[in-house]
This record gives C-alpha cells, sequence and structure tokens, in this order.
C-alpha cells in the first residue's frame, strides 16, 4: 500500500550523523515520514518539530528507554529487541517473512547469532550491494539468491582483511579504571562488527573505539562501564548506552592519526575529571 503514497522511510540511519540526516529531512514537504531505530536527544526536538510541521511523522521506534518522545502519530519504544520486530509486530505480525528478517536482526543486533544468514545479509548491505535490489528480493520472499552468494564471498575475503588490520593496530588508553581501545577502520567495516572485533577479541578492553577515514568515531562497551552515548555527546553525536557515535569535523588519515587521538584523548580525560 505504502508504495503508492509519497512516503519517506528513514532507516539505516547512523547515531553519528544524525542531526544532520534530520536537518535533511526537514527540507522534505508533505511526506509520510517513518523513523526506525532512531534515538532523540532533546536538543534534536527542534529540528523534528520542523519536520512534523511540513511532513506527518507516521511511526517511529527505538530500541532506547532514554531517548526524548518525538511528535510522532505512532512511537514504539523497547529494550533488548530490535527495531525490525518491533516494527514487524506492528505493521506485519502475520508475515512470515517479515517475522524472519526481525529474528535475524535481533540476533545481529546483539550478536546471539543462532543462522549465518544474519551475517551474510548485513554483509551484504555492508558491501555496498544495490539496496534496491536486496529490498525487491526480500520482499518476495526470498533471503538469498546466487549473486547475493557470490558477493557475500567476495566481501568475506576483503572483510576479513580489514579487520585482521584493525587488531594490529589498536592504541589502548585508561580512563580513571577503564580501558578504551582506539583504532582506524577500513571505510566497508561495519563499525558494529569491528567495535564487536575489539572487544572479543582484547580481554583488556572495556571500551572499543572505531575511527573512519570520513570523520566518524563509533563507542561500543562491555557490561560495567561508562554509557557510551553520553561520551558520545562530547564530539557533537548520541545513541545508544552500549552503542554510539559523532563526527569529527575533519577527515583522519594515517598521518594526522597521532594529533586525532591526542585530541580525543583530552577530551575525554576533561570529561572524566568533570564527571567522576
Amino acid at each position: 500500500m505504502l508504495t503508492k503514497l509519497p512516503c519517506h522511510f528513514a532507516g539505516f540511519l547512523h547515531p553519528e550523523t544524525l542531526t544532520e540526516e534530520l536537518q535533511e529531512i526537514a527540507k522534505e514537504k508533505a511526506q509520510l515520514i517513518f523513523m526506525l531505530d532512531a534515538s532523540v536527544q532533546p536538543e534534536q526536538l527542534p529540528i523534528i518539530d520542523t519536520i512534523a510541521k511540513n511532513n506527518k511523522i507516521v511511526y517511529w521506534n527505538t530500541t532506547d528507554n532514554q531517548s526524548a518522545i518525538p511528535p510522532a502519530k505512532i512511537f514504539d519504544k523497547a529494550e533488548r529487541t530490535s527495531a525490525a520486530q518491533l516494527c514487524q509486530k506492528r505493521f506485519l505480525p502475520q508475515d512470515k517473512t517479515a517475522k524472519t528478517l526481525a529474528e535475524l536482526a535481533h540476533q545481529h543486533k546483539y550478536w546471539q547469532i543462532k543462522d549465518d544468514t544474519a551475517i551474510k545479509l548485513a554483509d551484504l548491505i555492508q558491501s555496498g550491494h544495490n539496496p534496491l535490489d536486496i529490498i525487491t528480493t526480500l520482499s518476495r520472499g526470498m533471503l538469498t539468491t546466487p549473486e547475493f552468494e557470490t558477493t557475500h564471498k567476495t566481501y568475506q575475503a576483503k572483510k576479513q582483511t580489514a579487520l585482521d588490520e584493525l587488531m594490529k593496530n589498536i592504541t589502548v588508553k585508561t580512563y580513571l579504571n577503564h580501558r578504551f581501545g582506539f583504532t582506524l577502520a577500513a571505510t566497508h567495516l561495519n563499525s558494529a562488527e569491528a567495535c564487536q572485533k575489539i572487544l572479543d577479541g582484547h580481554a583488556g578492553i572495556d571500551v572499543a573505539v572505531v575511527l573512519y577515514r570520513d570523520g566518524r568515531i563509533v563507542f561500543r562497551r562491555r557490561e560495567n562501564t561508562p554509557d557510551v552515548a553520553a561520551i558520545a555527546q562530547i564530539f557533537g553525536g548520541g545513541g545508544q548506552p552500549y552503542a554510539a557515535g559523532a563526527k569529527l569535523s575533519a577527515q583522519i588519515t594515517k598521518e594526522n592519526l597521532p594529533d586525532t587521538l591526542f585530541k580525543i584523548d583530552q577530551a575525554l580525560k576533561n570529561y572524566f575529571v568533570a564527571n567522576f
């Protein structure tokens, strides 16, 4: 039904660039807006109000219980579940493909992976495969195709090389009694997977911090460690307590990485001195 209506689906949002993405959406007019898996900071509400004046925010969901409440007709908020599950139960409760995708999304979000399809689909998206092709195929109830398998196999080799390089260049810094592991990641590497690789592969690191050449900085933490959403706000970003991010003002290269780490280090030291 929605394909016949002027809908704007704002999915695949990144916490490190959410404000910029909301500003882009605010330029839209006479659209039906569906916001998926986006946590709202209070300072973002004026932008969202602008969106709501010129459009209708039909649906918004988040898995962050600390999220501010946006002016949406339907707002779903839940803990320890994925946005895909919230959306599936709301709109497609009897659809088998939607239910399968929601379960796979939940597995990948919380790394309780029981089906390799979750990893394959995540890799397929990250590989740069045509998203319209992915959506069209999934809408027909097919979770894979020979073309998907070929793309996945090629990306797997590329991803493994990037993960190996990631682990070779970790810089560890300590704030109070928490150890942060910093590293520069390849552009095509999924931030959640890169962070999880650090946490799984380095028992001494409490918070994984992954940097990208375009200036993105992503945080992911273990239990009983600082709220990384609050830390991301130091750099103008946000997210959820366990996973958050921001966008630095300059690009990051191997040459300016030491200087970038020094600036981040100083900002984190000031934060911990002021708050703990």
